[in-house]
């Protein structure tokens, strides 16, 4: 029996729908803390930042690949931060906004890691800023982002600019390059 095959009946009270996708954004946040943790370990600092960007970074190209494929099944238009959000696949619900700093459940796991461990403040929001610049950038192929706040460092939200790029249309990407 695949799921296919299954029906899912019933409905689930927003809060609880919320405690489970936030249970899943804190098991992978404690991974990525604890993959970091054994590289940084294991190489020092700045090789293990050369090794989570090109790890990152190819996470984002797959993952926009697939939401790039997915607009274009369904007839959407992939050029616009607008377009991106039609087809977005993070859970958003379980991100908070009216819960401040604490609204994305990933900074509210790796912040309870910065006082043991100080290097992880440098190698957290770098997750952030290579994700979510890629995404756009591959997903767009015109976009770029900047983070201009970012709840792991500062403030009660992240913020972002986004802006065409001459780079990314010429398939520069911020953090790399996508292999052909």
């Amino acid at each position: 029996m695949g799921k296919e095959s299954y029906k899912i009946t019933g409905t689930v009270l927003r809060e609880q729908m919320v405690d489970e996708i936030r249970k899943a954004a804190r098991q992978f946040a404690m991974l990525y803390f604890h993959f970091c943790d054994v590289l940084q370990k294991t190489y020092g600092l700045e090789k293990t930042k050369e090794i989570v960007r090109q790890t990152v970074f190819e996470l984002a190209v797959d993952r926009s690949d697939q939401l790039r494929e997915k607009a274009h099944k369904q007839g959407k238009a992939t050029e616009t931060k607008k377009d991106f959000m039609e087809v977005v696949d993070l859970p958003l619900c379980g991100w908070i906004p009216q819960w401040g700093a604490d609204h994305c459940p990933y900074a509210e796991v790796w912040r309870t890691y910065f006082d043991e461990h100080p290097w992880f403040k440098e190698l957290a929001p770098y997750y952030c800023d290579v994700i979510d610049t890629t995404t756009i950038e591959n997903f767009t192929k015109r976009l770029s982002h900047k983070l201009t706040q970012n709840v792991l460092l500062e403030g009660e939200s992240c913020e972002r600019e986004y802006f065409v790029s001459e780079e990314v249309k010429k398939g520069n990407y911020t953090y790399g390059g996508k292999e052909q």
